[in-house]
């Protein structure tokens, strides 16, 4: 229970920091409370699924980061490279130095398939390069847990962006920010993942 309050916490004390980037960024703020809920619903789903302390830094770090940079998408249509690509880098390391070759392989291997399929959607035109970013920065972080974490993110980012797209069609519009539906996926895998092993 601890363990809980503690990231509730954690994801409370950032919310302040998460808006100002966004308003920096924007020159618009979203509002508190929804950041709040936003920020404390990532933090207990890092505190349930994360396979270990290392593990936890590194969704804790995507997490704050992708928090940020969805509603900078959601906003002005771009994902800020200063938000994501540091990320790369930092969550290599924390898999380094969590010593399992098994996992590192496994995350380099699934983190380069998203490139590469995020990558041919771009070169469609399908999306932004900034989304083809975010997902193999995901994916790195997602198979942690285990391949069917990662691979059921791809198939519920598929099937919220592809909501979100009949919903823009329908409205006359063209384009739509995709980076929100890809953290929506990520998360939803994250929680969803354990009751369907089951």
């Amino acid at each position: 229970m601890g363990l809980f309050v503690g990231a509730a916490a954690a994801a409370l004390a950032v919310v302040p920091g998460l808006r100002r980037v966004v308003g920096v960024a924007t020159s618009r703020r979203p509002g508190a409370g929804l950041v709040a809920v936003v920020a404390v619903a990532a933090g207990l789903l890092i505190a349930w699924r994360a396979t270990g302390f290392l593990h936890a830094a590194a969704l804790a770090l995507v997490a704050a980061s992708g928090i940020a940079a969805g509603w900078i998408d959601a906003y002005e249509r771009r994902l800020p490279d200063l938000l994501v690509l540091p990320l790369y880098p930092a969550a290599a390391a924390l898999l380094v130095a969590a010593g399992d070759p098994d996992r590192l392989l496994r995350a380099a291997a699934v983190s380069a398939a998203a490139l590469a399929l995020f990558g041919l959607a771009c070169a469609a035109g399908q999306m932004g390069f900034g989304d083809v970013k975010l997902a193999g920065l995901l994916a790195l972080v997602l198979v942690w847990n285990d391949w069917g974490t990662a691979a059921l993110a791809l198939v519920l980012t598929v099937a919220i962006g592809g909501g979100q797209a009949a919903v823009v069609i329908a409205l006359g519009r063209k384009d739509f920010p995709y980076g929100p539906a890809i953290l929506a996926g990520a998360a939803g895998a994250l929680a969803v993942a354990p009751w369907l092993a089951e």
